[in-house]
C-alpha cells in the first residue's frame, strides 16, 4: 500500500476522532472556545484528507520516514487512549 492512502486515511481518522469528542462534548452541553474550535479543526482535517485522497497524487506525495512513521504511531497511540473512554 503506497504511503500517500495511508498517510491521509490516519489524518482523516484522526480528525473524526478529535472532531466527535469535541462534538459531543458540544452536545451535552459544555460549551466554550477550544471546544468550538476542536470541532472545527476536526471537521475540517476530514475534508482536507478525503479532498486530498481524491484529487491528489500519489507520485507527487514526499514526506520522510520520520514524519510518516510519527503521524501513523500517533494516531494509534491516539486511538488506544480513546478506548477507556469508549468502555
Amino acid at each position: 500500500m503506497e504511503r500517500f492512502y495511508v498517510f491521509y486515511t490516519c489524518m482523516a481518522i484522526y480528525g473524526t476522532v478529535f472532531a466527535t469528542g469535541a462534538i459531543l462534548t458540544l452536545v451535552n452541553g459544555s460549551a466554550s472556545l477550544p471546544l468550538i474550535s476542536g470541532s472545527i479543526a476536526g471537521v475540517g482535517m476530514v475534508l482536507a484528507s478525503i479532498y486530498e485522497l481524491f484529487t491528489g497524487s500519489p507520485s507527487d506525495f514526499e514526506i520522510g520516514d520520520v514524519g510518516f512513521w510519527a503521524v501513523v504511531s500517533g494516531v494509534v497511540g491516539f486511538l488506544l487512549l480513546q478506548i477507556p473512554g469508549l468502555l
